[in-house]
């Protein structure tokens, strides 16, 4: 007599996608729940909106807020230039692509944290490779000028996502048949002409994912401003996300944090929905 066993094995098959599930659902919905809960309290009691008042009125949140619009352009605009240019440049020479790429991708596998560290030693003042070969030019440290500390921030955040931009593009890239840009050439089309007329025209729907991508990974990014600049000078590098970081872990302000973490949810859902809508305005 043979015994049906398909039940019990769709059953024991099911038990690790339940765990999974529930795995993610404690690491994701319960901190946003709790978040939720914090936000309306302030030293065990209820405050209602008292918290997103008293988070609005703060001269931080606004500046944190600026730099965060500053330092968001810079790295959306600059990463999404260079990698489109070397994308392009790596699209037409496909022999030597891999090898182009392992190289690109260094600095993408490291953490934000050696990232930071590495660009802090380039701009230290006593030891500082780049430090001492604008010194002559500049007369004055980087890491201590408002300016300077906010373009090294940048430019380290471009240096880091630069092989997301670009390996995303290059992905999109190969997706245009060859014969559309050998009926150009026929036609007497030039390279920028291409470009403008073939290229960017088909790569609408990824362009939209890569730069919405990048604004979401640099919005909620702590790690480089911690280790390089740590806020400063005189919180000129302060982002919403690291201004979140330092009332949790500095000042040990859950309360406020929890508000703070969901206005930060808000601006990245307005942020999607915005993209959204523009995609649904190209069809």
């Amino acid at each position: 007599m043979r015994l049906n066993l398909s039940l019990p094995r769709q059953r024991l098959f099911a038990l690790p996608l339940l765990a999974t599930f529930f795995f993610l659902l404690s690491i994701q919905v319960y901190p946003l729940l709790a978040c939720f809960w914090m936000a309306f309290w302030r030293k065990g009691q209820f405050v209602g909106l008292g918290n997103f008042h008293f988070l609005l009125q703060r001269s931080e949140f606004w500046e944190s807020l600026q730099t965060t619009l500053i330092f968001g352009s810079l790295h959306v605009i600059l990463t999404f230039t260079l990698g489109f240019l070397v994308a392009l440049l790596l699209n037409h020479r496909r022999r030597s692509t891999s090898f182009y790429l392992v190289i690109l991708f260094i600095p993408w596998i490291l953490s934000q944290a050696v990232v930071g560290t590495i660009w802090r030693w380039l701009f230290v003042s006593d030891y500082g490779l780049f430090q001492e070969w604008f010194a002559p030019f500049l007369h004055r440290t980087l890491l201590a000028d408002k300016v300077g500390a906010l373009a090294i921030v940048s430019l380290a955040s471009i240096w880091h996502s630069l092989a997301l931009a670009t390996i995303l593009l290059l992905a999109a890239l190969q997706t245009i048949p060859p014969e559309l840009y050998e009926n150009a050439r026929l036609d007497g089309a030039k390279g920028s002409q291409i470009v403008w007329q073939i290229t960017l025209p088909l790569l609408r729907p990824h362009l939209s994912v890569v730069l919405l991508l990048l604004s979401l990974r640099n919005m909620n990014a702590p790690g480089l401003i911690l280790a390089i600049t740590d806020g400063g000078p005189a919180r000129a590098t302060n982002t919403l996300s690291f201004y979140l970081y330092q009332l949790v872990w500095r000042f040990g302000d859950f309360d406020l944090g929890a508000t703070l973490a969901l206005l930060i949810l808000l601006l990245n859902a307005l942020l999607l929905a915005g993209f959204l809508q523009l995609e649904r305005e190209k069809v």
